[in-house]
C-alpha cells in the first residue's frame, strides 16, 4: 500500500464559507466544539469551545469540481451526470442507476476517487480521499465568530431590510489522506489503464483546492483573506502513516517536528516490516527545525512545490516514470 497523508496551516480571515441556517434575518456560521490545552494547578486540563469551522463535506465538494476540470483538460473519462454538476447543483455520482462497480470506475474518475453508492444497484465505493472538518488552531491563536450587521435598501418603497451575517477568523488547520492503491482499483483486483494519469489528477486536484479555492460557499461576497502558512505530507508504504495534526504549541513544539519524531519511532518499530516513510513540507511560520537524522525529509517553497514532490516519489514507487 502506498499512503499519502497532508496536513495542513492556513490563515483565514472573514470568511462565510460553510453557513448552516438562517433564523429570521440571522444567518449562522457552522460551529463545532474543540478542545484547548490549559494549565490548572500545575496540572494539563482541557477546555472546551465552540469554534467555526468548515465541513469535510464542503471541502470534498470543491475536490470534485477540481477533478471534473482536470479531468477534462486531460481527456480522462467523466459521466455525463458528474460532468454537468452545475447544471445538477452537486454529484449524485448516478445513484439510482443499475450500473455494475467495474463500469462506474472505468468510466467516471470523479466516481473511481471519491466514491459513490448506489442502492439499487446494491454497489458501493469507499473514497480513497478523506477530508478532516477545517478547524482552528486552538493551541496557537484564538479564533473568533462575528456577527456583521447588512442592510438593503429598496429604491421604490423606501424601506430597509437589516440582515446579520456571522463570519469566521482564525488559524485554520485541514488534514488529508490519500490511499493511492485504490485509484484506479477494479472490483476483481486489477487496474484501469489509465491508473498513473489518475494518481496524478487525484494530487493535482489537491493542488487547485487550497492554491484555486475552489471549496466553500457564499464567496460573491464574503471572499476570504486567506493565506496557506505551512504543511506537511508523509508517504507511507506498505503501512500507512498519518501526519500529526498541523498545531503550534505555545511552548515551541509544532507540527513538523512532532511528524518527524513519530515517523522515526514508526520506522523503528516497522523496522522488520520493510516500511517506507517519507517526507515532504513547507513552512512560512519560521517555526523551530526538527533533528533530522536516518529519515528522509525535504524542505520546498509552496504547497504546489509539496504536491509535486509528492507526486515524484508516488511515481517512483508506482508507475516508475
Amino acid at each position: 500500500m502506498v499512503f499519502v497523508s497532508i496536513g495542513l496551516r492556513a490563515r483565514v480571515e472573514v470568511e462565510a464559507l460553510n453557513m448552516v441556517e438562517a433564523l429570521g434575518a440571522y444567518t449562522r456560521h457552522r460551529t463545532v466544539s474543540v478542545m484547548k490545552k490549559v494549565s490548572r494547578d500545575g496540572k494539563v486540563a482541557y477546555k472546551l469551545m465552540v469554534v467555526p469551522a468548515v465541513s469535510g463535506q464542503s471541502i470534498a465538494n470543491g475536490y470534485h469540481r477540481a477533478i471534473v476540470e482536470l479531468a477534462k483538460l486531460a481527456k480522462l473519462p467523466v459521466c455525463d451526470e458528474c460532468l454537468n454538476y452545475e447544471i445538477r447543483g452537486g454529484f449524485d455520482k448516478r445513484s439510482t442507476a443499475k450500473i455494475p462497480h467495474d463500469d462506474r470506475v472505468v468510466s467516471c474518475i470523479v466516481e473511481d476517487i471519491t466514491g459513490f453508492l448506489a442502492p439499487e444497484a446494491n454497489v458501493r465505493r469507499t473514497s480513497p480521499v478523506s477530508f478532516s472538518y477545517l478547524v482552528p488552531d486552538a493551541e496557537s491563536a484564538k479564533a473568533t465568530l462575528d456577527s456583521q450587521f447588512h442592510v438593503k435598501y429598496n429604491f421604490e418603497t423606501g424601506a430597509h431590510t437589516p440582515f446579520n451575517i456571522e463570519s469566521g477568523t482564525a488559524i485554520y488547520m485541514m488534514m488529508i489522506a490519500m490511499d493511492i492503491d485504490k485509484i484506479g482499483k477494479l472490483f476483481t483486483g486489477s487496474y484501469v489503464e489509465n491508473r498513473c494519469k489518475r494518481i496524478e489528477i487525484a494530487l493535482k486536484a489537491l493542488e487547485v483546492l487550497i492554491e484555486g479555492f475552489t471549496y466553500g460557499a457564499k464567496k460573491s461576497r464574503y471572499l476570504p483573506i486567506a493565506e496557506i502558512l505551512g504543511g506537511i505530507a508523509a508517504i507511507s508504504h506498505p503501512i500507512p502513516f498519518m501526519v500529526s495534526a498541523p498545531r503550534v504549541y505555545g511552548d515551541g513544539g509544532n507540527y513538523v517536528s512532532e511528524t518527524v519524531n513519530r515517523a522515526k519511532a514508526y520506522l523503528s518499530i516497522l523496522k522488520n516490516f520493510n516500511e517506507d516513510v517519507r517526507l515532504v513540507f513547507f513552512d512560512k511560520e519560521k517555526l523551530s527545525r526538527p533533528n533530522i537524522t536516518d529519515l528522509s525529509v525535504i524542505e520546498v517553497e509552496t504547497f504546489g512545490d509539496l504536491i509535486n514532490k509528492v507526486l515524484e516519489i508516488v511515481n517512483n514507487s508506482i508507475c516508475r516514470v
